[in-house]
């Protein structure tokens, strides 16, 4: 009817769907302001519509019957556009955690509202107390590896890890090791070793 807000959050959902290397764009605070400040408007309008209006519903004019109707749609539509935005971000914040396990990286961080904050440390929290009392790693990939073992070289110095096959090993920044490729998953993930070839 009026909002373009609802038109910006479901055009940010098809860019993020569109650009995977952007899973989350800033949250739109404003535009759900906008929107809910529309909504109340609207609302208000309605209940002035039928103020005074003692009749039954079917017997008010078809004018003022399409007016509430209109309006009352419009309410409905800006909800349900608010509620896909927001679970989209949530679902984006969900798949994140799981790709990338616990760094999330910065920048996506600052991509949250409060709420969202608080709910990706409370996601992780019952992920991770959920993944040890079933003693079961969610977050590793969920295919086979290609090769038992790959070689990896390490972009930062990591220190020493303990590796079920190899023993301990030092990850020095530069150094490259053939290791097995469920042992160093999670580094490979978090960009602390890149693998070679």
């Amino acid at each position: 009817m009026r909002s373009t807000g609802t038109k910006k959050l479901l055009a940010s959902i098809k860019r993020a769907k569109g650009n995977p290397s952007i899973p989350l764009s800033p949250y739109d605070d404003e535009t759900i302001r906008a929107i809910v400040a529309e909504c109340r408007t609207l609302h208000d309008e309605i209940l002035e519509l039928m103020k005074g209006e003692d009749t039954k519903l079917d017997e008010l004019s078809d004018g003022l019957k399409s007016t509430l109707v209109i309006r009352h749609q419009t309410i409905l539509r800006n909800k349900q556009c608010t509620l896909a935005y927001l679970q989209h971000r949530l679902e984006a914040l969900c798949a994140l955690r799981l790709e990338v396990g616990l760094n999330v990286p910065e920048k996506i961080r600052e991509n949250t509202s409060q709420l969202e904050a608080a709910f990706l440390t409370d996601y992780d929290k019952i992920l991770s107390d959920y993944m040890r009392a079933v003693d079961l790693d969610l977050t590793a990939s969920q295919r086979p590896p290609k090769d038992l073992f790959v070689e990896v070289r390490a972009n930062t110095d990591c220190g020493e890890i303990v590796t079920e096959q190899s023993g301990v090993v030092d990850l020095a920044k530069g150094t490259s090791h053939y290791l097995r490729a469920a042992d160093v998953e999670d580094l490979v993930k978090q960009g602390l070793l890149e693998h070679v070839g």
